[in-house]
This record gives C-alpha cells, sequence and structure tokens, in this order.
C-alpha cells in the first residue's frame, strides 16, 4: 500500500471521536488510497493544501518531481477543487470536475471529493477543539 505524507486521521484520534467513527475514516482513507484511483501525490498535495488554507501547514512549492506529468494535471484540476471546497463549495462547477472525470471516472471523482471534504473536517476540528 502506498504512504501518504501525513498519518491521517491523527487529529481525529486525539480528538477522541468515537472509535467507530475513527475506524471508519481510517477504512475510507485506506480505500482510496488501495483502489490506486486517485495519486497519492495528488491526495498529498491536496490536503497539504487545504491544512494551509486553514492556516495548519505552510505552504511548501517544492515541486513533487516523481509525479508524471499527466499526475501534476490532475493535482492542478484536483487542487481547484479543493480550494473552493473549504471556502465556497458552491462554486464548484461541472467544468471544475470534467478533467477530473475523464482522468478519474465518476466514482473516482466522488472519491476524491469525499477525500477532500474529509481532509476539511479533520482541519476544522483540529482548529476548534484546541487540543493539537
Amino acid at each position: 500500500m502506498a504512504k501518504l505524507s501525513q498519518v491521517y486521521g491523527t487529529s481525529l484520534a486525539t480528538a477522541q471521536l468515537p472509535q467507530k467513527l475513527f475506524e471508519k475514516y481510517k477504512k475510507f482513507i485506506g480505500s482510496t488510497i488501495d483502489t490506486h484511483e486517485i495519486p497519492v501525490s495528488v491526495l498529498n498535495a491536496c490536503n497539504a493544501r487545504i491544512r494551509q488554507i486553514h492556516g495548519l501547514e505552510v505552504a511548501n512549492n517544492e515541486d513533487n518531481e516523481d509525479s508524471t506529468s499527466t499526475e501534476k494535471a490532475l493535482a492542478l484540476a484536483a487542487l481547484k477543487v479543493a480550494e473552493k471546497l473549504v471556502s465556497s463549495v458552491h462554486d464548484i462547477q461541472d467544468s471544475d470536475l470534467l478533467s477530473l472525470r475523464e482522468a478519474l471516472g465518476a466514482s473516482g471523482v466522488v472519491q476524491l471529493i469525499t477525500a477532500l471534504a474529509f481532509f476539511d473536517v479533520e482541519c476544522r476540528l483540529e482548529l476548534a477543539s484546541g487540543v493539537f
């Protein structure tokens, strides 16, 4: 299984959410990685950007040299959606999702948007709880 750059769910575990909810989150993230529909580099870029928007991470302008040009293009399209999801979810247009759908398929887009929402919620819980 490919590894993500951050241990996802650490904030949720620290927030002492019910174990069942935490396990479901870990299972979802694990299945998102295991299906290989969404490259790990894209998930990492989106999670980092969402954390930056929330002020939880400093911007890192390093280019992931291991990513292919296709992954880089996919990451740019996913980042555009990630940024809108955090602050203006209703501004996400069908046109924002076209290239993602071509690359990932409909189920991959659903999985990506769900992962983005999880990343956003984890950041909001981290900020709201004040225990991190």
